[in-house]
């Protein structure tokens, strides 16, 4: 009820919501789910729907127990980043005891808006990335870690675990925005341990099949301008300073899955391919299905060219990047055997020249995924199956390109 009424709170009622966060919100006696087996049953939850028992320690049930001892400091982070400005609070204070004597007038200005944004368990995480992006290089905002893991520890205890409904009206991608926050405050906010855990906490409830549908990065985010835009900073970060860390990998890769805008997936193999080199998550720690990311066949042609570029210049190799290369050896391999007769005559001819540049290559293990590819499978090293002979219409097909090499020479892509 607390919870809902703070968010719902109009301007005038500035008394109300500090009297709030001081007494309710935060309070262990109205989190009953701490005394009664809650902790257990997230990680036996999380067991289910991961299919791993993992470390209970570091799971989510230990996070849980440590937001819930931590709740005093949650809530003086809290306090500090939420709390309205002091003549407002006084105002209102005075307007709810009855002290009519401070006022010419009753009237309460036209709301436009709530006092607090529905995002607002977001509001100090926010407010760091907004102080890191206007402070000078290298400096940090005060008590970055400390307000990153209040924010963190109550995300993960009222919105994942305990209080979903509370921010409903927050849409998964934004929550994703917000996490990857943490990540751009600071080069080193994210390698701290309790950090690491409670991010992978929260992604991998991002992640659940009952969750990721939802997952929208096409549409418009509260507080957000331009998501793409986001995503270019967050790579650029990522490149400067990930040093091959699964964790922030893992973020990199979500959004570049197939049915997301190809604008993302542009970013990175057009303008920050160097990055491929860093992305060294490997296949079974990927949050969610490989199949994501294969299907269904990619159709941007600019982007089948920068996969096959990347493949063939060697910046994209099974040992620095298993998820993208074997997403790009499947979306290549279906471009280059694609004999759809309504192909302009541009795609036609790419596809011809793709595949016999990759019947010439003198990578020979190269050869062989791009001409043998058959489907994804994340328990292979490799990350996909491979033909042992090619199927009769590929065959003919291939034989038909190859011929044309001595002919024609092959063209560029």
């Amino acid at each position: 009820m607390a919870l809902a009424l703070l968010s719902r709170l109009l301007p005038g009622s500035e008394y109300l919501a500090q009297e709030l966060l001081l007494s309710c919100v935060f309070r262990l006696e109205f989190l009953p789910e701490y005394a009664s087996g809650g902790p257990e049953a997230a990680d036996f939850s999380d067991q289910l729907s991961l299919g791993s028992s993992g470390d209970h320690q570091c799971g989510r049930g230990a996070l849980l127990v440590q937001a819930c001892q931590d709740l005093p400091s949650i809530r003086s982070c809290y306090l500090t980043h939420c709390s309205p400005a002091r003549a407002s609070l006084l105002a209102s204070q005075a307007l709810h005891r009855g002290d009519l004597q401070q006022f010419s007038t009753l009237l309460l200005p036209v709301p436009k808006e709530t006092l607090l944004p529905t995002d607002w368990p977001f509001l100090p995480l926010i407010q760091l990335y907004h102080q890191a992006s206007d402070t000078p290089s290298g400096v940090p905002p005060v008590d970055t870690l400390g307000t990153a893991m209040r924010v963190l520890q109550w995300w993960v205890l009222v919105l994942e675990s305990w209080r979903p409904e509370a921010l409903w009206t927050v849409p998964p991608a934004a929550r994703l925005a917000r996490l990857m926050c943490v990540f751009l405050v600071d080069s080193e906010l994210f390698r701290e341990i309790p950090v690491q855990r409670l991010v992978a906490a929260l992604l991998a409830r991002l992640c659940q099949p009952q969750v990721l549908p939802s997952l929208n990065l096409d549409c418009p985010l509260p507080g957000l301008t331009s998501f793409p835009d986001l995503y270019a900073s967050f790579l650029e970060h990522f490149e400067a300073v990930s040093f091959g860390d699964h964790l922030f990998g893992a973020l990199v890769l979500l959004p570049l899955q197939r049915r997301f805008s190809v604008t993302l997936r542009l970013a990175l193999f057009g303008e920050h391919v160097g990055a491929l080199r860093a992305l060294g998550l490997p296949l079974n720690q990927l949050p969610v299905s490989l199949e994501c990311y294969t299907g269904p066949p990619e159709d941007n042609l600019a982007l089948l060219q920068l996969y096959f570029r990347t493949l063939v210049t060697g910046a994209l190799r099974p040992h620095w990047c298993p998820v993208l290369y074997a997403v790009a050896v499947a979306h290549v391999n279906s471009f280059i055997f694609s004999q759809d007769p309504k192909s302009s005559d541009e795609v036609k001819a790419v596809q011809r020249s793709m595949l016999q540049r990759t019947w010439l290559l003198a990578d020979e293990c190269l050869r062989q995924h791009l001409l043998h590819y058959k489907l994804p499978s994340s328990s292979l090293p490799e990350g996909f199956e491979l033909y042992s002979q090619l199927p009769p219409l590929r065959q003919q097909h291939l034989q038909r390109m190859a011929s044309g090499v001595l002919q024609n020479g092959v063209s560029e892509t």
